[in-house]
């Protein structure tokens, strides 16, 4: 008898969440899709910061060091004082540690530096 009164409320509690548990599934449901742009836009996110990270380059030779990027500031900075009204299109830069040098071209305009 206890068995059947616990059977009998079972049901009548499955019964009525029944509808309860569809609309929770269809509301995750809904909510799942709302948050996929978000997420969407948090990958893309992430990966423009990791593309926006410049990286630092050194030159190591012969116990020295030299930092790539103040290099090319250097270089650049040698055009301008050399070519005042000329603007910047191209920048190439070879490192000659053994000859302490840096030459550039900048603009199809070859030059060199001491490093």
């Amino acid at each position: 008898m206890a068995e059947s009164k616990i059977k009998e409320v079972m049901d009548e509690v499955l019964e009525k969440a029944e509808p309860v548990v569809r609309k929770a599934k269809t509301a995750a449901g809904s909510a799942v899709k709302m948050a996929e742009p978000v997420l969407e836009a948090a990958k893309n996110a992430g990966k423009q910061v990791a593309s926006a990270i410049v990286p630092q380059i050194y030159v190591q030779h012969a116990n020295r060091q030299f930092d790539c990027a103040v290099l090319v500031e250097r270089c650049k900075e040698d055009f301008k004082a050399k070519h005042a009204s000329a603007m910047i299109r191209s920048c190439k830069l070879y490192i000659k540690p053994e000859d302490n040098m840096v030459y550039y071209v900048i603009n199809d305009i070859e030059d060199k530096l001491e490093l």
